[in-house]
């Protein structure tokens, strides 16, 4: 009784579950558009579709970095209630990455010749995906919003509604015989239509007056946040569009696959990371101890990943046959290890925003590191799928490892009031 009253008093706890259910299902519908993709394309197209979906994680390092920067500063001036600043932060950034937008997207525009060739693809689908930059910008300003003021039920809605949009788009637009095409236009639509819904959820910021600051400081606080974020989102990207470029398109069909579903690990613990950040920052800049937060949301990745490993290894054949076919089931063998490998680099992920929670950088030289052995190491051992896999299997446990330890042996903040029930 007393640790089921402990988590119902835990805001820790209250606030993963909302952000975990909504990004459940925005995830369930995500997953159910790319497993009926992966039947209707077969390999060959899902293979591309698949480097399709490394561009847009790509894309998502700029798109992330603004998110993460928003909250830290929403954070901060929500503990201290200083909306007008919120407002004129949310003005100002719009403004700005507008602009961002439409710049980015002409550069991506004059490349998209040289990454179709790279890519072995067409260059049509890299067109429409030009479309998704503008919108994602704001998008993601939006989002960064909501996960500082602790909205986190809109900002579960938000992520539903997306995943949702793309599933009935994709069904619609496979119907009408767009085939890649298609696939690539729903995912760009589903993301306009969660922009749209983002402004409404907003709404009560308006009221309002705006209090102008310095906003140079949430600029050069980006820096580090690109910077992470960018090796960060390499290491599940760099390898898909390695496999793309070095293998048949059959094989990097597999590999998408399979990469798809180890990642329901990473992103189904991804809500731990998102609600981890807002609570260590704002703890940080009241100069209270947050390790605790940190040891509590390792303890709930853990109670996440392992069930779904465990599955992974005992039904990999019946889960690959049953979610996209038989045509995939070459590659099922390596299910279970991939499910390992995305695990571990939640653990990456989590350890790498703690840090910048609490404004530490010096752990980028190492993440960096591990981002050059990768590359490295693919470049020089792709005889098959399963060299890959193993390769950055052990590299991310090696990369865990290390930071784990360098957070454990550093000193938490010191605080004659320590509420361990944040």
């Amino acid at each position: 009784m007393n640790l089921i009253n402990y988590i119902k008093r835990s805001r820790l706890f209250t606030d993963n579950l909302i952000l975990f259910s909504g990004n459940a299902f925005g995830a369930f519908f995500t997953f159910l558009f790319h497993f009926y993709m992966g039947r209707k394309l077969g390999p060959e197209e899902y293979g591309a579709l698949g480097a399709i979906l490394a561009l847009i994680y790509l894309f998502t390092i700029p798109l992330t970095t603004i998110q993460t920067s928003i909250a830290n500063f929403t954070s901060h001036f929500k503990s201290e209630r200083r909306y007008g600043e919120i407002k004129y932060l949310y003005k100002a950034s719009t403004k700005k990455l507008l602009l961002i937008g439409l710049i980015s997207t002409l550069i991506f525009l004059f490349l998209s010749k040289f990454i179709a060739n790279y890519l072995h693809m067409a260059i049509t689908p890299i067109f429409i995906l030009s479309l998704y930059m503008i919108f994602s910008f704001v998008l993601y300003i939006n989002r960064g919003l909501l996960q500082g003021l602790e909205k986190f039920n809109r900002f579960s809605i938000n992520l539903i509604i997306e995943g949702l949009i793309k599933l009935i788009m994709g069904f619609i637009f496979i119907l009408l015989g767009f085939k890649l095409n298609g696939a690539v236009g729903a995912i760009v639509f589903a993301l306009i239509f969660a922009f749209i819904i983002s402004i409404s959820q907003l709404k009560e910021l308006l009221k309002y007056k705006i209090k102008r600051f310095d906003t140079s400081k949430v600029y050069k606080y980006t820096i580090p946040v690109l910077i992470m974020l960018t090796m960060l989102t390499a290491f599940y990207s760099i390898d898909i569009l390695l496999i793309k470029h070095f293998f048949a398109n059959e094989k990097s069909g597999y590999y998408t696959a399979i990469s798809l579903l180890g990642k329901v690990l990473f992103f189904g613990s991804m809500p731990i990371t998102q609600v981890m950040f807002p609570k260590v920052a704002a703890l940080y800049n009241k100069k209270k101890p947050t390790k605790h937060i940190l040891y509590k949301s390792v303890l709930m990745i853990l109670m996440f990943s392992i069930p779904i490993i465990t599955i992974y290894f005992l039904f990999s054949k019946f889960i690959v046959s049953f979610l996209y076919g038989n045509l995939y089931l070459e590659a099922s063998n390596l299910l279970g290890w991939f499910g390992i490998l995305m695990s571990l680099f939640s653990f990456v992920y989590l350890i790498s925003f703690y840090n910048l929670s609490i404004h530490k950088k010096n752990f980028l030289y190492i993440v960096g590191l591990f981002n050059i052995l990768e590359i490295a190491l693919i470049y020089t051992f792709h005889n098959t799928l399963a060299q890959v896999v193993s390769i950055l299997t052990v590299l991310m446990f090696v990369l865990a490892c290390i930071m784990l330890l360098k957070v454990i042996l550093t000193k938490d903040g010191k605080s004659l009031n320590n509420n361990s029930s944040v």
